[in-house]
């Protein structure tokens, strides 16, 4: 597997926010998104035995990139962490699926679907361990406001989080957000690896 790094830290966004976790970083992306906030030139090749024997947490976050670009790898890998009774997280932009088969080795898989790609909101939303994560702010694929209003009541609202665009400190589109979510009845996702500038 393509593999930008492997890290310890706290998860600083979503549902599992606040939580201890290893964090798997697989490169490659099929997106461009002005902005992005995460650089995978640099990858090496690792097996899936080989990522195993660097986690040392009990909940593990596979992000990116992209990482269902490497779905067969991917799969393989999600047998030996849930083999080794892992509490297993995705996150991807939701423009490739994932078979049942596979969603069924996952805890918690977050959908953050950029605004203009091809993403199957519907579908995403009934698979009960899929959260969409929406992000507020300036750029192009970022989600309007009122788009996401008249969104939002055909979707899951439990599973729904807003949070804001942004790699300062102050997060200057927090507050939108945050009264967004409240207004809609859904989730506020902060950002705290950002706010505290930690991995």
């Amino acid at each position: 597997m393509r593999v930008s790094e492997i890290f310890n830290s706290i998860q600083g966004e979503g549902p599992a926010m606040g939580r201890p976790a290893t964090f798997i970083r697989l490169a490659g992306c099929n997106l461009k998104c002005d902005g992005c906030d995460t650089y995978f030139r640099d990858w090496i090749d690792l097996t899936p035995k080989d990522i195993l024997s660097q986690i040392n947490c009990k909940r593990v976050i596979i992000t990116g990139g992209e990482p269902t670009l490497q779905m067969t790898d991917l799969s393989e890998l999600l047998t030996a962490l849930s083999f080794a009774r892992k509490e297993v997280h995705i996150e991807s932009n939701g423009t490739i699926p994932i078979s049942d088969d596979d969603l069924m080795k996952l805890h918690c898989l977050v959908i953050s679907p950029k605004y203009g790609s091809k993403v199957d909101l519907a579908y995403w939303s009934s698979k009960e361990k899929a959260h969409l994560k929406f992000v507020i702010g300036p750029k192009i694929w970022c989600w309007p406001r009122e788009i996401l209003e008249k969104l939002t009541p055909t979707l899951p609202r439990e599973r729904v989080w807003l949070m804001p665009f942004g790699s300062d400190p102050e997060l200057k589109y927090a507050k939108d957000a945050w009264d967004l979510a409240l207004m809609l009845g859904v989730n506020y996702s902060d950002r705290l690896h950002i706010r505290l500038k930690r991995k």
